[in-house]
């Protein structure tokens, strides 16, 4: 960026994740002489009342993201405990696995074609014939 260029951004809250690198880019900017551009006004770094308002927006932006990830870990803490997060389900349920490993060592098909049969890729079928049996989620 040139010198008496402003650098425009339409979010604060998208600008950066927290005070501190806020701090750290308006700073640099700063340094080189590019003024900051919120939507349609344009702050100087430099001067106390930019400076004051630029903070006050970063450390509100930074405090909706705190709350918002506070507001996630909560939600996922009380889904887990209600039985509802339980993580990614496998591809097939147990009687299809116990089928496929049955046959398999039957001999009674291929790797290849228990992934056609199953619609599922052959490293599926792989983990399944040679890993340790999964328990029902």
């Amino acid at each position: 960026m040139w010198p008496d260029s402003v650098f425009t951004v339409t979010k604060f809250d998208r600008f950066a994740r927290n005070m501190a690198e806020a701090n750290q880019i308006l700073t640099d900017l700063s340094d080189r002489g590019v003024l900051f551009g919120l939507g349609g006004s344009v702050y100087d770094w430099n001067d106390p009342f930019g400076r004051l308002f630029l903070q006050t927006l970063a450390m509100v932006a930074e405090f909706e993201a705190n709350l918002g990830h506070l507001r996630t870990r909560e939600g996922m803490a009380l889904a887990r405990r209600n039985g509802k997060l339980k993580g990614k389900q496998p591809k097939l349920p147990e009687p299809a696995r116990r089928s496929i490993r049955r046959r398999y060592a039957e001999g009674e098909v291929s790797l290849a074609d228990l992934a056609t049969e199953y619609s599922v890729g052959r490293s599926t079928i792989h983990r399944i014939i040679h890993g340790p049996p999964t328990e029902p989620r």
